[in-house]
C-alpha cells in the first residue's frame, strides 16, 4: 500500500473517531446542563428542567476534550502529510477542532 494511501486511511479513521465522539456527546448528554430559556418555556406551558446531573456534565466535558485532542492530533498529521506529500488539507479536521474547543470552553467556564 502506498504511503499516501496509508496516511489518508489514518486521517479518515481519526476524523471518523472525532466526529463519532461529537455525535455521541450530542445524543447522550442531554441532561448535562439546565434549560437556558426558562421564561420562554414557562410561558408556553412546557415543563422545565432547572437542575442537572453534575456527573454527566463532567463526563460530557471529558468527551468533548477527548474529541478536541483527537482532532488536534489529526490536524497535526494532516499538516505534516500535506507538507511532505501531494495530499491536500482536509477541511473537516479544523472544523471539528474549533467546534470541540468552543464546546469544551463553554462547558468548562459557562455551565
Amino acid at each position: 500500500m502506498k504511503r499516501v494511501k496509508m496516511f489518508q486511511l489514518l486521517l479518515s479513521f481519526l476524523s471518523v473517531c472525532g466526529w463519532s465522539l461529537a455525535v455521541y456527546a450530542l445524543l447522550v448528554f442531554d441532561k448535562a446542563r439546565p434549560e437556558r430559556a426558562v421564561g420562554y418555556y414557562l410561558s408556553k406551558g412546557e415543563s422545565v428542567r432547572l437542575g442537572w446531573d453534575q456527573t454527566q456534565t463532567i463526563e460530557l466535558e471529558y468527551v468533548i476534550w477527548s474529541c478536541a485532542a483527537i482532532s488536534f492530533v489529526s490536524l497535526a498529521f494532516n499538516y505534516y502529510f500535506a507538507n511532505h506529500s501531494k495530499m491536500e488539507y482536509w477541511f473537516n479536521i479544523p472544523l471539528l477542532l474549533m467546534a470541540s474547543l468552543a464546546a469544551g470552553l463553554y462547558v468548562r467556564f459557562v455551565v
